[in-house]
């Protein structure tokens, strides 16, 4: 049965290093969540580390850097992990320095095969490893020779399996879709993807300050907080992306969370831990009360609303998992402060 954790003081307080997903958490579609920079700024006088945690490999860690620094959020490139990194990392403990690698993908990634010690090469035949990231250049030939030299016995490494990308103009295709096509062709999927819910990408993070108490936020429960349950680490599911609070109530055990939070701030803030006071079908946080009555959910009380939600949730959790309760069906508002939440 999934718990939520409580914090009685601030969430980063608890934790030396946390990882940042940055679209969705930091920032969304370019533009700076409220709270984000305050947040990262007020890190360092918690004891804790940042470090964005990306799937894209198409910019380096100075250009990610760079990038955030013109939104006012602190940021330097050694605070930066990339999958491209990751990729890198991940075919040299393959073929070691001086290994040839065909290199599908941007200029970001080529930067890192090289700043790893790899040689970039352009013949596919020639190749002990295959770097394999998202560009919008990618073409059929560069998909082809990815083919050719993964048929040949090349490691073939992908970035992430992100089915889409967001842009103003909806989800497009992602990286998935181009690991897709090839592995429509070669008859099976890469040998190492780096990016999330992949582990390597969390173990490269972790061993940038070993022995180090993490969490990770995210919006994503399917990539972000899957990938941490998966890593051992305690997760912050935050509401400012792809996922609502109403949402979170159906989530499958591998993809809930450790801490509900807003925003990005939460790591700022205190967490109360829902109380079961001994009983199976009721839980208390803050002034909010959810009772498990004849296959429904009931909110009563009042108080801030994300305690009422900690509490929906952590019951949803625990009635769909032992009792077979749908997580899909309505709470039922009992007064008027649930009655204007759950509207």
């Amino acid at each position: 049965m999934t718990r939520l954790k409580g914090a009685a003081e601030a969430l980063a307080s608890a934790y030396d290093l946390a990882l940042l997903d940055l679209d969705g958490v930091v920032y969304l579609l370019h533009e700076p969540i409220p709270e984000a920079a305050a947040t990262l700024a007020a890190l360092p006088g918690l004891h804790c580390d940042p470090v964005f945690v990306t799937n894209n490999a198409s910019r380096s860690p100075e250009t990610v850097a760079e990038s955030l620094r013109g939104m006012d959020i602190p940021a330097e490139p050694e605070q930066v992990l990339t999958s491209a990194q990751v990729v890198a990392s991940g075919i040299l403990e393959r073929i070691g320095k001086g290994g040839k690698v065909l290199v599908t993908g941007s200029e970001a990634l080529r930067a890192a095969v090289t700043d790893a010690g790899l040689v970039p090469v352009e013949d596919p035949k020639a190749a002990g490893a295959v770097a394999f990231g998202y560009t919008p250049q990618t073409t059929w030939r560069s998909l082809a020779d990815t083919t050719i030299a993964v048929r040949g016995g090349a490691f073939w490494a992908a970035a992430n399996l992100d089915a889409t990308l967001p842009t103003p103009d909806g989800p497009l295709p992602g990286m998935g879709a181009l690991v897709g096509a090839v592995a429509t062709a070669l008859g099976r999927g890469p040998d190492f993807v780096a990016g999330k819910p992949e582990q390597p990408i969390y173990r490269l993070a972790m061993a940038r300050k070993p022995g180090a108490r993490a969490v990770m936020v995210g919006d994503r429960p399917d990539s972000d907080i899957a990938g941490a349950n998966r890593a051992g680490l305690d997760s912050l599911l935050v509401f400012t992306g792809v996922v609502s609070p109403r949402l979170a109530l159906r989530l499958a055990p591998e993809e809930r969370p450790t801490y509900l939070g807003w925003s990005l701030a939460a790591l700022t803030e205190p967490h109360p831990e829902p109380d079961w006071n001994d009983e199976v079908d009721r839980i208390e946080c803050g002034g909010w009360t959810a009772v498990l009555d004849g296959g429904e959910i009931r909110l009563s009380g009042a108080g801030e609303e994300l305690d009422a939600w900690r509490a929906l949730c952590e019951l949803s959790w625990a009635a769909a998992d032992m009792t077979g309760y749908d997580p899909t069906s309505a709470p039922v508002a009992v007064g008027g402060a649930a009655e204007k939440l759950l509207a």
